[in-house]
């Protein structure tokens, strides 16, 4: 036999003993008594996405995987969408809930109990929040640590009380670096759970950056799968990888509930999101082993709590972890980021540590087991403050109360017999009415402008559909600082608010659009618009708004704004600069 023949006989037998050992490997076995901490658990994958964005699979067979992988919950969040409403509700046994990713200005948000506004997301980022609030829905950064530049997120210092994706797995996979994922892809047609498990890294970057936050307010943190069983490869070739199923048999997010599921959709649903919202919840890697197990809670005096809730440092709380765990897995406690303890390695009786709190301060814990980087379960904070420290939490936490909007220093319309503002619109479908003065219809019986709309729907040979209130009048606006004007509408909207000025490098060689949203509301709202909001999407954008050029403002409805084919009216009056 020649050398060169042993040798490929050698690496043969070797890649034959790898393909066995890695079709072999199965979650490790949990030992120890079940968790008696008076909640029950509900297991679910968050942010999921479907043919209604860029997945690979529909909304019904994103159920039908979540069944086959024993989800109790299962949340899709296609981009910038909840066309997926319908599907919403309990599908064989699996409590479907439908949620959506909204792109912004600061990176990507996950939107969750939310019902679906005929409106769009504007794509600022303050806007997407307050979007997400005001119908009582719950809002994650999503990978925000991303390796990829435009989908890091940067609102670090954005208002309100929003959560993050502590995993993601479209991060994950962009860590893992080519080598990695050739790795990956080639054991995942013998054990796809074993093989993914195998392309995480340890989220240091995400839970420091966590950390961080929780020292000013509270913050709970989910798993986002990220799921979309699609990877694009081409324009032509985008393969089913990884599939639904693997990646629901990866990580799950555990949520506590004071009772079981009930079969009641919407009570069911309101229960999940919020414990979700407020981080009665923790993560779990059920490729390393099954995590049902866990429980994290701290008992002082006569009150006992668990994750996302808060009890006095007085007397001092005792935090009790207990786990369902494999031989070896270790507990670490946290304070503030900081570790400030550690048990044992579980035994046949599985995971116990019991320490005292180490003063106040925001207490987490993970669970490590040997031999992999990424933690097993990552848990959501227990806080451990006084009253007064609480509420200053709570209001850091809080949305900010509406500016007081400046006087008009200038009116620029009034919207009386004399306007400049008359109706445009455009492409298939799109109808206004063209008389859009309305003398006694503003706030205090005032004129007001009407745009009374009914925006078209789209075609390949006409894409843009768009209804607006236009001036095309010049004006000097330099020395000030923004619009104000009042508004209402006969439903919820948000209609674009236009600025244009002069700038021959732009696509028409004439005018630069700069832009932002406004929501209206069935009563009268004065608002402001400083210009310092406005933002351009102009590709030849000269970077700067000049004010002593403006030669257009306009309102304007389009699919950007509202979904195509809604019809409604949208009153401005009123309009000043100040």
């Amino acid at each position: 036999m020649t050398r060169l023949r042993r040798v490929l006989l050698g690496l043969l037998a070797a890649a034959t003993l790898l393909v066995a050992w890695v079709a072999t490997r199965a979650p490790l076995l949990v030992a120890g008594p079940v968790a008696d901490d008076g909640f029950v658990r509900a297991a679910g994958v968050v942010h999921v996405h479907t043919t209604l964005s860029d997945g690979g699979g529909t909304p019904e067979e994103v159920a039908a995987e979540a069944k086959r992988a024993g989800l109790q919950f299962v949340v899709i969040t296609d981009h910038n969408t909840l066309d997926a409403k319908p599907l919403e509700g309990y599908r064989d046994g699996v409590l479907v809930l439908v949620g959506t990713e909204i792109s912004t200005t600061a990176g990507h948000i996950v939107g969750l109990g939310l019902a679906d506004p005929v409106y769009r997301f504007s794509g600022g980022a303050r806007d997407a929040l307050d979007d997400i609030r005001l119908p009582g829905g719950w809002a994650f950064a999503a990978h925000p640590i991303s390796p990829r530049a435009d989908f890091r997120f940067s609102g670090w210092e954005l208002p309100g009380p929003w959560g993050l994706e502590l995993l993601n797995g479209d991060s994950q996979w962009r860590e893992a670096g080519w080598l990695r994922l050739a790795r990956t892809a080639g054991l995942y047609l013998v054990n796809p759970r074993h093989a993914l498990l195998g392309s995480l890294s340890s989220p240091d970057a995400t839970l420091r950056r966590w950390d961080q936050l929780l020292l000013e307010r509270d913050v709970a943190g989910i798993l986002g799968a990220d799921a979309h069983s699609r990877l694009r490869l081409s324009k032509r070739l985008a393969p089913r990888f990884p599939a639904y199923g693997a990646v629901f048999g990866l990580a799950r997010n555990y949520v506590l509930l004071e009772a079981p599921l009930s079969g009641d959709a919407t009570r069911d649903g309101a229960s999940l999101l919020t414990a979700l919202g407020r981080g009665r919840a923790y993560l779990g890697l059920d490729a390393i082993a099954p995590a049902d197990g866990f429980s994290f809670v701290a008992e002082g005096g006569s009150v006992r709590v668990s994750m996302g809730e808060s009890l006095p440092p007085e007397p001092a709380p005792r935090l009790r972890v207990h786990a369902r765990a494999p031989l070896g897995a270790r507990a670490r406690v946290l304070r503030d980021g900081a570790p400030v303890g550690e048990s044992g390695p579980a035994g046949p009786g599985g995971l116990e540590y019991v320490r005292d709190a180490s003063g106040p301060g925001v207490y987490r814990v993970e669970v490590h087991v040997p031999g992999h980087a990424v933690p097993w379960i990552v848990s959501n904070p227990i806080y451990v403050f006084d009253e007064d420290v609480q509420a200053r939490r709570r209001q850091r936490a809080a949305w900010p109360a509406e500016e007081e909007v400046p006087p008009a220093a200038l009116t620029l319309d009034d919207f009386g017999a004399g306007s400049s503002f008359g109706a445009e619109f455009g492409g298939p479908g799109s109808v206004m009415e063209r008389d859009v003065l309305e003398p006694g219809a503003g706030p205090r019986g005032g004129p007001a402008a009407r745009l009374s709309f009914t925006l078209g729907t789209p075609s390949p040979g006409a894409p843009h559909v768009w209804c607006a209130l236009a001036s095309r009048a010049p004006r000097d606006l330099s020395g000030r600082s923004g619009l104000v004007f009042d508004v209402r509408g006969d439903g919820v909207y948000r209609i674009w608010v236009q600025v244009r000025d002069r700038n021959p490098a732009s696509a028409d060689g004439a005018t630069e659009w700069w832009f932002a949203s406004v929501r209206t509301a069935a009563q009268w709202r004065r608002v402001s618009v400083p210009f310092t909001s406005l933002r351009s999407i102009n590709p030849n954008s000269d970077g700067r708004l000049d004010l002593d050029q403006v030669v257009g403002l306009v309102f304007v409805l389009d699919q950007g704004a509202v979904k195509p084919g809604t019809q409604g009216r949208i009153w401005i009056a009123g309009l000043g600069a100040y």
